[in-house]
């Protein structure tokens, strides 16, 4: 049996708005001990105390330009022990951090003396009575979530509430056991519009975990039906913090149809709930990552928020990001970053949206993704990162050099030098010039000339994935031989310099030759003072057969020529991608290659 034990913030005056909430969630990347108690390993702990410091100077700033930052949120294991309460502890006692704010976050394993130590606090709030020391084994740990509030005459306090049960590998042990607690404390206050709010927060496993006869988040709903007796009550937030590597498991995803069915525990509302996932990253920088990451923001499908492809930061959810289609019907927030990182973002109230075209609005406005680590990437911009920004950057991390095609010398070392050119410019493009990037590269089937990629850049996959490969590898190509300029004012995908000639870059993969010539053709207006490349790659890679082209056409255009009016083609100079690539392979010297790539241009 999970008591819940009621705390009433309303006398600490702790008033939240009853339309947009500022929320800040910490991404942090955890490395803990491989053996219980788990711990942030000793070499790590000066980092993740870092990540803290980032995190709380984010929500005190309140980037999200909300009246404040009402709830930051630490995900499981973060907090690394008393250090960590310790610093969050200075960051809310200080006179800059607002009032009438709440932090959630989870610690790392607490020996039963730091516990002890901590609920001795002045300050500190445990259920004695289901959660007393004398309850906790001499050698049992303590995975704790602490629930600070800071009241309206500046008062810090902290609530402690035990994880109430152990995951696979916390169940899973050698040594020492898990302590399993046996309390989750309900919260409520006044919104601004003097409804009232009520909010609690479980665990990771706690949120699939069935204790006595019912999931534990049933413990909580439960009650709130106890206290609204024949009236109702409604549930405004429900957080779960996690360190989970699987977070969109259906196992942990199919609870979510669940808590939001309104014929379970009638008098409590859960229609307009926002329930809040915090996970850990990945992987220490941002990026893609298989495990770990999924924050996200989930409410009922009968709220009124709009959906849209493509929004910054944020998805849609579904197969793509989720692995399968339980969340379809809900209104899924899906944060796309999963490596290591700072989200920071209003939250809409539901009950604030009305009907009609003059209300419409996402669940999230403002969702801004901060660095943890101190690099500059696109990934974590301290602002708005559009889709197609994440989705581009995401792909450069894992294209390899050219240079594994050469033995140990000057070409190899060049490439390598043309290709970190060639991953920095792209990196640098807007995300304007990230999607044209893509839709002139990419030929998909469906048409004569082809037809381009997707506007939606969640929707691009292994053709889009194959068209970027090819431009990255085409422009380190030519960035051996010297001249390679990669900006957002370029026509195509970049200009080179070739035979002492200045021309446009474009870079085409698609089924055939022919197809990504016809489809240049209709994406790309040639310079009117330049000449163009056209560099195409088929679906096998294979060699250009010279006669393809216009009937009409009385000549190949050759580097150098003099642009015809009546020709549009007279602008562009089409090569095969395999020629060039077959130059790099056979050459020997940096010089032998630029002599073959202007040839090959030349032919």
């Amino acid at each position: 049996m999970i008591h819940i034990s009621r705390v009433d913030l309303t006398e600490r005056g702790i008033l939240l708005p009853h339309d947009r909430v500022g929320m800040v969630i910490a991404q942090p990347h955890l490395t803990l001990t491989q053996q219980e108690p788990y711990k942030t390993a000793p070499v790590h702990k000066p980092e993740l105390l870092s990540d803290l410091t980032a995190t709380l100077a984010v929500a005190r700033d309140g980037p999200h330009q909300a009246e404040k930052t009402h709830f930051t949120i630490f995900p499981e294991y973060s907090i690394p022990s008393l250090e960590g309460v310790d610093l969050v502890d200075a960051a809310l006692a200080d006179p800059q951090w607002p009032v009438g704010t709440i932090v959630i976050g989870g610690l790392d394993a607490l020996s039963k003396t730091d516990f002890e130590d901590l609920a001795g606090r002045v300050g500190s709030h445990l259920d004695i009575e289901h959660n007393g020391l004398g309850q906790i084994g001499a050698g049992e740990w303590i995975n704790c979530a602490i629930i600070w509030t800071k009241a309206a005459d500046g008062t810090v306090e902290r609530w402690l509430q035990p994880k109430l049960w152990p995951a696979w590998d916390e169940q899973n042990i050698s040594y020492q056991n898990m302590y399993r607690g046996k309390s989750i404390f309900s919260f409520k206050g006044n919104l601004s519009n003097s409804l009232k709010y009520r909010f609690s927060s479980l665990i990771c496993f706690d949120w699939i975990a069935t204790i006595g006869t019912k999931p534990s988040w049933r413990w909580a709903l439960d009650d709130l039906g106890v206290q609204a007796g024949e009236g109702e009550l409604a549930l405004s937030w429900m957080f779960v913090i996690q360190h989970n590597p699987r977070p969109s498991h259906p196992t942990f995803m199919g609870q979510v149809e669940s808590f939001f069915d309104g014929t379970i525990v009638q008098n409590v509302r859960r229609d307009r709930t926002c329930l809040v996932f915090a996970n850990s990253a990945g992987k220490p920088v941002p990026g893609r990552s298989e495990l770990y990451g999924g924050t996200s923001v989930l409410f009922s499908p009968k709220t009124l928020f709009q959906e849209a492809a493509s929004r910054p930061t944020v998805a849609k959810g579904g197969q793509r990001f989720r692995g399968h289609t339980l969340l379809n019907a809900f209104r899924d927030t899906y944060f796309r970053e999963k490596g290591a990182c700072i989200h920071s973002f209003v939250q809409i109230n539901p009950d604030s949206v009305g009907a009609g075209a003059a209300h419409r609005t996402f669940a999230i406005d403002r969702p801004f993704v901060f660095p943890l680590a101190n690099s500059l990437d696109p990934r974590t911009p301290s602002d708005l990162v559009p889709a197609c920004v994440k989705w581009i950057n995401d792909e450069l991390d894992n294209i390899t050099s050219l240079s594994d095609m050469q033995p140990p010398g000057d070409l190899c070392t060049r490439a390598d030098a043309a290709h970190e050119v060639s991953i920095a410019k792209l990196r640098a493009l807007s995300a304007s010039s990230c999607s044209r990037v893509i839709r002139l590269a990419t030929v998909h089937e469906g048409q004569a000339t082809g037809r381009a990629a997707p506007q939606d850049a969640d929707e691009w996959d292994a053709d889009e994935r194959g068209a970027l490969d090819h431009v990255v590898h085409t422009l380190d190509l030519f960035g051996v031989c010297g001249g390679v300029t990669a900006n957002d004012q370029d026509a195509g995908h970049a200009t080179v310099s070739v035979g002492g000639k200045t021309l446009d870059l474009l870079a085409v993969r698609g089924k055939t030759h022919e197809q990504c010539h016809k489809y240049a053709q209709a994406q790309f207006t040639p310079n009117a003072r330049r000449q163009a490349i056209l560099v195409t790659r088929d679906r096998d890679n294979l060699p250009r057969r010279r006669r393809s082209g216009n009937i009409l056409q009385t000549s190949t255009p050759k580097l150098g020529d003099e642009r015809k009016i009546t020709d549009p083609e007279s602008a562009i100079i089409h090569v095969d991608y395999q020629g060039l690539i077959a130059a790099f392979n056979d050459a020997a010297t940096v010089q032998e290659f630029s002599q073959q790539v202007g040839a090959h241009v030349g032919a």
